[in-house]
C-alpha cells in the first residue's frame, strides 16, 4: 500500500539498523509499522522571554533554531522537529504514533530485595529480571519513565499470563521482537520458567503462615500474598509455597486471580511450572505432575535448565486508554513484566517521549514530532535516525469526510510547524 499510494516518502521496505559499519537507531518498515526518521532541523525551547506556553496565541521567540546532526535537548525541556518522510495517507487509513509502553499495574521484580511491585511504583529499584546469554539474570535499571495516557490492548496466554500494554510494544517470539499489534491468535511468546531471585528477609514460620494464607484464599478474604513472602529467601518460599498448595496438588488451587497471580510469580521463582485457569470471577492453579512430586518432598525448589517456555496467544483485546511506564534496561534491552519478556524502545529507555498527533485520512505532509525530555540531564537526539513507529489502521470503506475535505489547517505542511488556530 505504501508503495501503491506514494504514502511515504522516501520510503525504507526494510528495518536499517547500521550505516557504514555504524550502529544506529533503526528506521524502517517493521511487522505492522513503520519507524519514522526525525531530519536535521530543530526548534529547541526556551524560556528566556518568561513566556506563557499558550496553543491560541503560540509565541515563536520561544524557540532557538538548530541544524545538526545530534540536538542537545536541555534537562525537562523539549524540541520540535519533523520526519524525514512526506506522508500521503489515503482515504480509509487513520495512524497513530505510539510509545512502547506497559500499564502501571505491571508487574515487575526487584531482583535485589525480592519485592514483586508495580512498574508504576518503581522508581527507587536498581535491578530487575531479564533475559541474557545464558538465561535469566540480575539487570540494571538505568531510568524510569511515566509517558502519559494512551491507548492500550490487552493479551492473555494459554497458560493464563496476561499483559495490558501499547499496540508496539514488542514482545519475544521464536522469530524475534514483535509489537503487539504484529501477534495473533496462536502465536508463541517467551514466558518465565524460572527467574531464581530472592530477598533475604527470613519468615517467621513460613509452614504457619502458609497454611493462614490457604485459609484466607479459600475464605475469599485476601487478594495478596504478604510483601514479607516476596522478600524471603529460597528455602523460606520455598515452605510458605508447599504450605498453601499442600491440599490441593492434583486439583488446583482456586482463589481470586490477584492472590493466584502472586502465587505463580513465586513458583516461577522457584522453577515450578504453573497455569491458572479462568473459573469465573475467580481462577485456578494448577501444578504439573512433575511440581506436585517435587512438593511432595518438601524441596526448596526446582533449578531448570530452561529459563523460558513458548507460551500461545488466546486474547487480544482493546482495554481502553491508561498510563503507561516504562524503564530502561542497559545491556540486555528486556525485563520480565508479568512473566512475560517485554522489550522497550530506545528513546523510551531514555526518559524522552516522542509525542505525534494521529494522521488523519487524507492527510499529507512532513510530520512534526515533540521530543519530551523528562530526564535530569541533557539528552541526544539523533537526525536521520528512528524516533518512534507508526501504526496504520485501515478501514472497511472510506471514511465519509477526510481532513483534506475539511481543508485541515495542517494540510501539505513542511518543515517544523508551529501550532495553529
Amino acid at each position: 500500500m505504501a508503495q501503491d499510494h506514494g504514502m511515504i516518502e522516501p520510503f525504507e521496505p526494510g528495518q536499517v539498523r547500521s550505516r557504514g559499519g555504524e550502529r544506529l537507531v533503526s528506521f524502517g518498515t517493521s511487522s505492522y509499522g513503520y519507524d519514522i526518521r526525525c531530519s536535521n532541523e530543530f526548534k529547541i525551547f526556551t524560556n528566556i522571554n518568561s513566556a506563557i506556553v499558550d496553543p491560541k496565541n503560540f509565541d515563536a521567540n520561544s524557540f532557538v533554531d538548530f541544524r545538526g546532526d545530534v540536538c542537545i535537548i536541555p534537562p525537562n525541556s523539549f524540541a520540535l522537529a519533523r520526519t524525514v518522510e512526506y506522508f500521503r495517507i489515503p482515504r480509509n487509513v487513520l495512524t497513530i504514533c505510539l510509545g512502547k509502553c506497559v500499564t502501571g499495574d505491571t508487574r515487575v521484580l526487584d531482583a535485589d530485595s525480592g519485592m514483586y511491585r508495580p512498574i508504576a511504583e518503581w522508581r527507587s529499584a536498581r535491578r530487575t529480571a531479564a533475559l541474557g546469554q545464558g538465561g535469566m539474570r540480575k539487570a540494571r535499571v538505568s531510568a524510569f519513565a511515566a509517558h502519559g495516557i494512551k491507548p492500550v490492548w490487552r493479551l492473555t496466554t494459554q497458560s493464563g499470563l496476561s499483559l495490558t500494554a501499547t499496540a508496539n510494544h514488542p514482545l519475544l517470539t521464536p522469530k524475534g521482537w514483535v509489537a503487539l499489534s504484529g501477534l495473533a491468535i496462536g502465536d508463541a511468546l517467551a514466558a518465565a520458567v524460572s527467574a531464581p531471585f530472592f530477598g533475604m528477609e527470613p519468615l517467621t514460620a513460613p509452614e504457619r503462615l502458609g497454611r493462614f494464607v490457604r485459609a484466607q484464599i479459600a475464605a475469599g478474604a485476601i487478594t495478596a500474598i504478604p510483601d514479607a513472602v516476596f522478600r524471603a529467601p529460597r528455602r523460606d518460599v520455598a515452605r510458605f509455597f508447599t504450605a498453601v498448595m499442600d491440599a490441593d496438588r492434583a486439583s488446583g488451587l482456586r482463589g481470586a486471580p490477584a492472590v493466584l497471580d502472586d502465587l505463580r510469580h513465586l513458583a516461577t521463582r522457584l522453577g515450578y511450572r504453573c497455569r491458572t485457569v479462568t473459573e469465573g470471577r475467580d481462577a485456578r492453579l494448577i501444578t504439573r505432575g512433575e511440581v506436585q512430586a517435587v512438593l511432595a518432598n518438601g524441596t526448596d525448589g526446582t533449578h531448570v535448565r530452561e529459563s523460558t517456555q513458548w507460551d500461545r496467544v488466546t486474547a487480544i483485546e482493546p482495554a481502553g486508554e491508561a498510563p503507561v511506564y516504562d524503564i530502561e534496561v542497559p545491556e540486555v534491552h528486556n525485563f520480565l513484566a508479568n512473566g512475560l519478556v517485554v522489550h522497550n524502545s530506545t528513546y523510551a529507555r531514555c526518559g524522552i517521549i516522542v509525542n505525534v498527533t494521529p494522521f488523519e485520512p487524507e492527510w499529507e505532509g512532513h510530520v512534526t514530532l515533540e521530543f519530551s525530555n523528562t530526564s535530569p540531564l541533557p539528552a541526544k537526539i539523533y537526525a536521520n535516525e528512528g524516533v518512534a513507529q507508526v501504526i496504520f489502521f485501515e478501514a472497511d470503506e472510506p471514511c465519509e469526510t477526510s481532513y483534506k475535505d475539511r481543508g485541515g489547517k495542517y494540510q501539505g505542511q513542511k518543515g517544523v510547524t508551529l501550532p495553529k488556530t
